[in-house]
C-alpha cells in the first residue's frame, strides 16, 4: 500500500474561495497638488486616500463587491461592466504602475510613521509585482476556464451583487443585457491565443463548453429568486416598482443571460483547442512567463528552481515528521491507511464554525461582532463548485454584516479542515480581523493570493491540535497531507517547467499516491496543473512559508513565545508579500529579544 493518500473531499477541482481580478484602471495618474501647509506624512496620507480611484475603473463591477458607497471613496457613478482587457490595455499598464511608483517615490520614507513605510512598502512590491506578466499577453489574458474559469464564476458573483441604491439595480441589468457582448469578447480573445499558439487545450475547450451548454439549458436560473427575494428589500423601490423590476429580472435572465452562455458554447464550438497537452514550456516565453507567474502569485520571489528545491526540502522534512510519529506508535499506520479519519461528530457547517471560534481562541485574537451565513451552493453550480468557498464583504460594510461561506451540498464531518481553511481560523476569520482595523482602503484591495491562500492552508494544516478527537491519528494526517501537498508542487512544476505530458504525470502520481489510482483522477489532476500554471505553488508552496516563519520565530524566542501576539503580528499586517512578512518576522523577533534582555 501507497504511504501518501490525497484529502478525497478536494479531488481535482479544490477551488477556495473566489478571487476578484483587479487591475489598474486605465486612468491616467496624476501627482495632486498638496498644500504647502501639510506635513509629509500628511501628504502621503492624502496620496493613499486617492489611489482606489486611480487603481480601479469607475465601471468595473468589482466595485459593488468591494464598496457599498464606491463614491465615498472617489469614483464616479457609471454602469459596471464585466472585466475584458486587449493588448492595449497590457501595453499601457507598465506605464500607469511606473506612473504611480514615480509619485510615491517622491516621498521620503524615512519622513513616514512605521505604518505609512508599510503601506509605502506594500504599495511598492505591489505595483512591481504587477508588471511581472504584463509582457505575455497571450499566455496571461484569460477569461476562460473548466476549474475556475470567469464564465463559471459569474453566477456566484451575481448572486452576492448588493444592492444599495437605484443605480445598483441599474448596473446589475447592464450586466445581464451586455453578458452576450461580452463572452463574444472572451471568444474572440480565445481564437487569438489559439492562433498564436496559446489558449485552451481541447479538453478545456471541451469542458467550457460543456458548462455553458448546461448552464444554457437551465429553464429557470436560480438567479430568478436569489435576486427577486433581494428586489422586494429594496426600499428605494415603490411596491409597484418592485414588480416591474422582477418581471425585468426574469425575463433578462431567461433570455439574455442564458443567451449568452448559449452564444460563448456555439462560437467556442468553432475552434480547435490545442492537440499538445503540454505545459508552459512548450509554448514560446512560456518558462519565462512561468517563472513571472510564480513570483506573482505567490508573493515570494523564488524562480522555478528554487521553488523546486524549496518543495524537496520540504517534503523530506514532513517524511522524517511521519516516521519519528510511527517509530513513537507503530499502530498510527494501519489506523490511518484503513480507518475513516473522524474529526468530529458535528452535524452541520455551523456548529463545526461555532466549535472552531471557540477552539482557536488562546491562539488567535479575537473577532468582536463576527455574524455570517451558511449558503447552499445552487444544484447548478454544484457539479464545478469546490466543497466550500468564503466570498468576503465590501470594504466599508459595518463590522456586524454577516459574511458569507457556500457549501456545496450535504455537510459531514470530513469538512472539519475545510471549514478551518474557509472560516476559523482562515479566510473568513482572517478577512473580517484586518477589516476591523480599519486601515486605508487601498490596503483592502492590493491582495496577495499567495498570502491569504497561504494562511488558509498554513492553519488548515494545524487544525488538528483543535479537533475534538483523534488528535495522534489526525497529527499523522496533517503531516502525510503537508507531504501530499510538496508533491503536487513538484508535480506542478514537472508539467511547466519539465515538460511532462499526461502519461509521465500519471506515472509519478500514482508512483506517490497509489497504483491503483482510476485514470480519471489521475486525468483530472493533469487537466487542473495544465489549465492553471502556479496553482499549487501559490497554496502549498505559501503554507510552507507561513510554516516556516512561524517556527522561526517560535525557535528563536523560545519559552517567552506567543502564539496568541505572534498571530496578532501576522494578522495586522494584512495581505503582503513574503519578503515584506519576513522582515516584518524578524523585526517583530528582535523587538521581543530587546524586550527579554531589558526585563532580565
Amino acid at each position: 500500500m501507497n504511504r501518501w493518500k490525497l484529502n478525497g473531499k478536494r479531488g481535482a477541482a479544490w477551488i477556495c474561495g473566489l478571487a476578484l481580478i483587479l487591475s489598474l484602471s486605465g486612468c491616467t495618474a496624476e501627482m495632486k497638488e498638496f498644500p504647502l501647509f501639510q506635513s509629509v506624512s500628511e501628504k502621503f496620507d492624502a496620496f493613499v486616500e486617492e489611489l482606489p480611484a486611480q487603481f480601479i475603473a469607475n465601471d468595473n463591477y468589482s466595485l459593488n463587491l468591494l464598496f457599498n458607497d464606491p463614491q465615498a471613496y472617489g469614483f464616479e457613478e457609471e454602469l459596471y461592466v464585466w472585466p475584458y482587457s486587449d493588448r492595449e490595455d497590457y501595453e499601457g499598464a507598465d506605464q500607469e504602475a511606473e506612473e504611480l511608483l514615480e509619485q510615491l517615490h517622491r516621498f521620503n520614507r524615512e519622513r513616514l510613521d512605521s505604518s505609512q513605510r508599510l503601506t509605502y512598502d506594500m504599495l511598492e512590491d505591489y505595483l512591481e509585482r504587477s508588471q511581472l506578466t504584463n509582457d505575455y499577453y497571450d499566455l496571461d489574458n484569460s477569461y476562460l476556464g473548466s476549474f475556475t474559469g470567469f464564465q463559471a464564476e459569474i453566477p456566484v458573483l451575481l448572486n452576492e451583487f448588493k444592492f444599495n441604491r437605484r443605480s445598483d439595480l441599474d448596473s446589475y441589468f447592464n450586466l445581464l443585457e451586455t453578458a452576450e457582448e461580452t463572452f463574444l469578447r472572451y471568444a474572440a480573445l480565445e481564437k487569438e491565443r489559439l492562433e498564436h499558439g496559446a489558449g485552451m487545450s481541447q479538453v478545456t475547450l471541451d469542458a467550457v463548453i460543456g458548462q455553458c451548454e448546461a448552464f444554457a439549458a437551465e429553464k429557470n436560473p436560480f438567479l430568478i429568486e436569489s435576486i427577486n427575494a433581494k428586489i422586494d428589500g429594496m426600499d428605494f423601490l415603490s411596491p409597484s416598482e418592485k414588480i416591474e423590476m422582477k418581471t425585468q429580472n426574469e425575463f433578462l435572465l431567461k433570455n439574455d443571460f442564458l443567451n449568452a452562455y448559449r452564444t460563448l458554447g456555439e462560437e467556442l464550438s468553432k475552434l480547435e483547442g490545442r492537440k499538445e497537452e503540454l505545459g508552459l514550456s512548450s509554448l514560446p516565453d512560456g518558462k519565462a512567463y512561468y517563472e513571472a507567474l510564480i513570483r506573482q502569485k505567490t508573493g515570494a520571489d523564488l524562480t522555478v528552481e528554487e521553488a523546486r528545491a524549496y518543495a524537496q526540502e520540504h517534503l523530506q522534512k514532513y517524511a522524517a515528521e511521519f516516521q519519528e510519529l510511527l517509530a513513537a506508535d507503530p499502530s498510527l499506520y494501519e489506523r490511518f491507511l484503513e480507518a475513516d479519519l473522524v474529526f468530529a461528530d458535528f452535524t452541520t457547517a455551523e456548529e463545526n464554525l461555532d466549535y472552531l471560534e471557540q477552539a482557536v481562541r488562546a491562539d488567535f485574537p479575537p473577532v468582536a461582532s463576527l455574524n455570517y451565513n451558511v449558503i447552499p451552493v445552487p444544484e447548478a453550480m454544484q457539479e464545478n463548485f469546490s466543497p466550500a468557498a468564503y466570498v468576503s464583504n465590501p470594504i466599508d460594510a459595518p463590522l456586524d454584516t454577516p459574511e458569507s461561506i457556500y457549501l456545496n451540498g450535504d455537510y459531514d464531518q470530513s469538512l472539519f479542515p475545510t471549514m478551518a481553511h474557509e472560516g476559523y481560523p482562515g479566510h473568513m476569520y482572517q478577512s473580517a480581523y484586518f477589516t476591523s482595523l480599519q486601515m486605508p482602503a487601498v490596503r483592502y484591495f492590493m491582495e496577495y493570493t499567495g498570502y491569504t491562500e497561504g494562511w488558509a492552508v498554513y492553519v488548515e494544516n494545524q487544525i488538528v491540535r483543535y479537533a475534538p478527537e483523534n488528535r495522534d491519528l489526525l497529527e499523522l494526517w496533517a503531516v502525510n497531507q503537508q507531504a501530499a501537498q510538496m508533491y503536487l508542487c513538484l508535480m506542478e512544476i514537472g508539467v511547466h517547467e519539465d515538460g511532462w505530458d499526461r502519461a509521465r504525470f500519471a506515472q509519478e502520481y500514482r508512483d506517490v499516491f497509489g497504483a491503483e489510482i482510476p485514470d480519471e483522477v489521475c486525468d483530472g489532476m493533469f487537466e487542473l496543473i495544465l489549465e492553471m500554471p502556479g496553482y499549487y505553488l501559490q497554496y502549498f508552496l505559501t503554507g510552507a512559508l507561513f510554516e516556516d516563519c512561524y517556527d522561526r520565530a517560535e525557535k528563536s524566542l523560545g519559552e517567552a513565545f506567543s502564539p496568541l501576539d505572534y498571530h496578532k503580528m501576522v494578522l495586522d499586517l494584512g495581505s503582503v508579500s513574503f519578503e515584506i512578512l519576513e522582515r516584518q518576522v524578524d523585526s517583530y523577533i528582535q523587538t521581543n529579544r530587546r524586550s527579554l534582555k531589558a526585563a532580565a
